[in-house]
């Protein structure tokens, strides 16, 4: 599905919309609807940066896994800083608002979203290639360096990170505690950093 919002393109994959489905079908544990709210309140954040330096986005794409916000030009890297760290702070101003909530009245629900911003904030500010802090590190780098020489020093971080989050599986595994998302979260890194793109 594509449509334009705003004079910004908008492409919905069917394949997204097919996930994203399937998870609200068959989750028991009720985590996905909040989460889907933690990420959509992130991803608004770097919209609303990007509107507010004037940035404006000229394609916004979901796709499986992936939320991609392309904006016509970059408008310098301290711009481009504010955009990526505007997704994570977000996500910080609500677990402090849903944190206050819980300290104030006890309630476990909101105790709950607040630790979820927490994680999908601090999770974003990972400095590796796809996440908002590897932007981050790339625009400080590309100020420096080449953005090639950038790209290069980033994907050697991320596969880094990569290779240190599987070691650190295969040595919980090997003393009986295996952890399938830290497992993932390496896979994804060493892949992200391989893909040449």
């Amino acid at each position: 599905m594509r449509f334009k919002l705003f004079g910004t393109e908008v492409y919905i994959s069917f394949l997204f919309m097919g996930v994203i489905t399937l998870m609200l079908c068959f989750d028991k544990t009720g985590f996905i609807l909040p989460t889907l709210f933690a990420v959509f309140i992130h991803e608004f954040g770097h919209l609303f940066m990007m509107w507010v330096v004037g940035q404006t986005p000229k394609r916004i794409r979901l796709i499986p896994a992936s939320v991609q916000i392309v904006s016509s030009f970059s408008s310098g890297y301290k711009k481009d800083i504010l955009v990526a760290l505007s997704g994570p702070v977000v996500n910080f101003v609500f677990f402090g608002v849903f944190y206050y909530n819980y300290a104030c009245f006890g309630n476990k629900t909101t105790l709950f979203f607040s630790v979820l911003n927490l994680i999908i904030g601090i999770f974003n500010l990972m400095p590796v290639r796809g996440l908002d802090g590897g932007t981050v590190v790339f625009s400080v780098l590309s100020r420096f360096w080449s953005p090639d020489k950038a790209l290069r020093c980033l994907r050697r971080l991320t596969f880094g990170l990569g290779i240190f989050a599987l070691v650190g599986a295969v040595i919980l595994s090997l003393n009986g505690r295996f952890n399938t998302s830290l497992y993932i979260m390496a896979l994804y890194l060493i892949i992200t950093a391989l893909i040449k793109t």
